[in-house]
């Protein structure tokens, strides 16, 4: 009796995880602050489930130069292998085509400046960098923030 009432529930709970409605998926993601780095490693490791979702997150703006050429992102500081000081986030693009080379093309050069404070919310897409797919956020909004949130996150 107890094996049938265990199938029965698992065969339930399956059913229903297969019903799902599409409006889930196609909702805003908003990356909390308390589960800033696992919610990010998540889309990271499943990025095929999140590619074209709209994602919201907080974060500061950094800039990398890379063959001269300026990259931003909106992070927070995580851990890495030597401590605290890794970075979590997301590169941002105001893009809706890509370069020659294959990267976003920006179509408006102006981000704040770094370190500001900033809520990000874009669609997330991927490019082809060395072979790899590098997930960025398509901006559609980029607000500066007066109140800072966490910059040092743990989980």
């Amino acid at each position: 009796m107890k094996r049938i009432l265990l199938v029965s529930i698992i065969f339930a709970l399956s059913v229903s995880g297969c019903n799902r409605d599409r409006s889930e998926t196609s909702s805003i993601v908003e990356i909390r602050e308390n589960m800033f780095l696992t919610q990010i490693n998540d889309i990271n490791l499943n990025y095929r489930e999140y590619l074209g979702r709209i994602i919201k997150l907080e974060g500061f703006i950094t800039r990398n130069n890379w063959n001269d050429r300026d990259y931003y992102f909106v992070i927070r500081n995580g851990p890495n292998c030597c401590g605290d000081d890794g970075d979590v986030g997301f590169e941002i693009s105001w893009t809706t085509d890509m370069d020659g080379s294959g990267h976003p093309m920006d179509l408006r050069s102006t981000f704040p400046e770094e370190n500001e404070w900033v809520q990000a919310i874009g669609e997330l897409r991927s490019y082809d960098f060395m072979g790899y797919p590098f997930l960025y956020l398509a901006l559609s909004e980029l607000n500066v923030l007066q109140t800072r949130g966490l910059e040092y996150i743990f989980r």
